[in-house]
């Protein structure tokens, strides 16, 4: 599996592009720079299919809609931040005041569980709300069969979300937490902002879920 990582927007958002065989991809969190983003996928070869967004917030979505017009691909959300997707102020888009809220529309909602499939890649949806009502965790394997995570703005190496912009509760963000801690495999975490980590490390040494005797 191809991964691709590009850091974009004022608030360095990790944008990933996912490559899922036969030349395609899928784009998560499509943060800003839609031509950089076009630009890379074309350089590696691939052709974006699916457009996937971890949650609603502005700095994940800012160049959503330029994606979908250039090449046709699908918008997918969890259901609890469609909304995001039409209000700045919801998306907490006054964080960069300088930048044009762009507003997109999304082709597909989905829930906790459901599947995603592009090539030979399956992505497993994991909703993690907290940071959002809507945040998620998309959860696959690699043709090694190595657990991979792309956590968004749920856990980051260290660390976790902010919980206090709308639609954010900490105390259903600790639920969420605990659910990711619940995985018995390591997974190697792609997040929405920082260095990348994986599970087992953050059990141990990230103290929003590790456990501390």
């Amino acid at each position: 599996m191809k991964i691709i990582e590009l850091t974009l927007s004022p608030l360095g958002t990790n944008c990933y592009i996912v490559g899922t065989g036969n030349g395609e991809c899928i784009v998560i969190d499509p943060a800003d720079s839609g031509e950089e983003i076009i630009s890379a996928t074309e350089n590696a070869g691939l052709e974006i299919k699916k457009i996937l967004l971890t949650h609603g917030h502005f700095d994940h979505t800012g160049a959503a809609a330029f994606l979908k017009e250039k090449t046709g691909a699908p918008i997918y959300i969890h259901k609890k931040d469609q909304e995001l997707l039409s209000d700045g102020v919801k998306a907490l888009a006054f964080f960069c005041p300088g930048k044009p809220f762009n507003t997109c529309e999304a082709d597909v909602l989905f829930d906790d569980g459901d599947k995603i499939e592009q090539g030979n890649v399956t992505f497993t949806v994991m909703h993690t709300p907290g940071h959002t009502a809507g945040s998620v965790c998309f959860l696959c394997r690699d043709e090694d069969g190595n657990n991979i995570m792309f956590s968004g703005d749920t856990l980051f190496k260290d660390s976790i979300g902010r919980s206090d912009g709308y639609s954010g509760d900490p105390r259903v963000q600790i639920q969420s937490l605990e659910k990711i801690k619940a995985l018995t495999e390591d997974y190697v975490i792609y997040p929405g902002h920082g260095e990348n980590t994986t599970l087992n490390v953050e059990k141990r040494y990230n103290p929003f879920i590790a456990d501390f005797v």
